[in-house]
């Protein structure tokens, strides 16, 4: 039998943890997914960040039009932060990172330390460069921590039962009937770890079982993956050993609303153990090579790496 990786396999879960009857009335499952999901990403995104190995990585690359300077970070991105910010060397796959400065090392009277480093600096949710990146042939790209989507019933997604990658067409068993060519939809593995393939897919034509998108469908997309409206997921975009972390967190809040002290303790204490466990799990993803860590601005490094250039 196929592992139900949904949204009812996680409520299903939270109910059996808190004891929850499945006729009671009290929570609907869009309370129930609210809730989730505000766990997911108050509790289990930052717990998983703070082992700092790399998960929830995206990257997304920006125009360069030579005469633009300021650049938006992702609005996906957690807590607006960035992992790391370079251009995008087109014509050899190379990736050139910019090293991050402060405000206060823009126009400093003793030099701008931005502009002869070539580097950038933060301003609220911009990332800033002295002058405009003239080198228009690359794209900026930024790495980031995307954010997990919210969570959804099944039936306010539809799952892909075939692709055809010519047309750019994705037919469905069912689909909302709300959707329209105004939607716009994320791309999603039906399979652990739920990777959004695409965010923010615009369609040209919509069928009654089928969505045909303006841009080639993306590479990995396979029938049993899904489909929903942008930032909303039937799966948890967590790892998969973390999902019994999120239901139990679900449950302390549901015994919470209840009333029932004595059980939310319990489900506390329940909580805290597993998340022991879930730490060992993921705080070594490479158990046989140590990560090793490169300064990429010493002695040895090449000049580029050093990033005395401007553009």
């Amino acid at each position: 039998m196929a592992i139900d990786y949904t949204t009812t396999a996680l409520i299903a879960s939270v109910k059996r943890r808190a004891s929850v009857p499945t006729s009671q009335s009290l929570f609907e499952s869009t309370d129930f997914n609210s809730i989730l999901t505000d766990e997911m990403q108050s509790i289990i995104v930052p717990l998983i960040m703070a082992e700092q190995q790399d998960f929830f990585i995206h990257s997304k690359d920006l125009a360069i039009d030579g005469s633009t300077r300021e650049f938006d970070i992702p609005t996906r991105a957690v807590g607006m932060k960035v992992k790391d910010v370079g251009f995008y060397r087109t014509s050899s796959n190379d990736f050139d990172s910019r090293p991050r400065l402060n405000i206060s090392d823009f126009g400093d009277p003793q030099g701008d330390m931005v502009k002869s480093l070539g580097g950038f600096y933060l301003q609220g949710n911009k990332i800033v460069f002295s002058d405009a990146p003239t080198n228009t042939g690359d794209k900026l790209r930024v790495y980031y921590y995307r954010r997990p989507n919210n969570l959804i019933a099944e039936n306010k997604a539809a799952k892909i039962a075939s692709i055809d990658t010519g047309t750019k067409t994705l037919t469905f068993g069912s689909r909302p009937t709300a959707w329209t060519t105004s939607t716009t939809f994320d791309l999603i593995k039906g399979t652990p770890g739920f990777h959004s393939l695409a965010d923010d897919a615009t369609v040209s034509a919509i069928d009654t079982l089928t969505l045909t998108f303006t841009d080639d469908l993306p590479t990995g997309l396979a029938v049993g993956d899904w489909v929903g409206e942008s930032g909303e997921s039937p799966v948890a975009q967590i790892p998969y050993s973390a999902q019994p972390l999120l239901s139990q967190l679900g449950s302390v809040k549901i015994l919470e609303a209840l009333g029932d002290l004595k059980g939310m303790q319990m489900a506390q204490e329940k909580y805290q153990m597993l998340v022991q466990n879930f730490v060992r799990t993921i705080s070594k993803r490479v158990d046989n090579s140590p990560k090793k860590i490169i300064n990429r601005n010493g002695i040895f490094s090449g000049v580029r790496r050093r990033h005395f250039r401007n553009y």
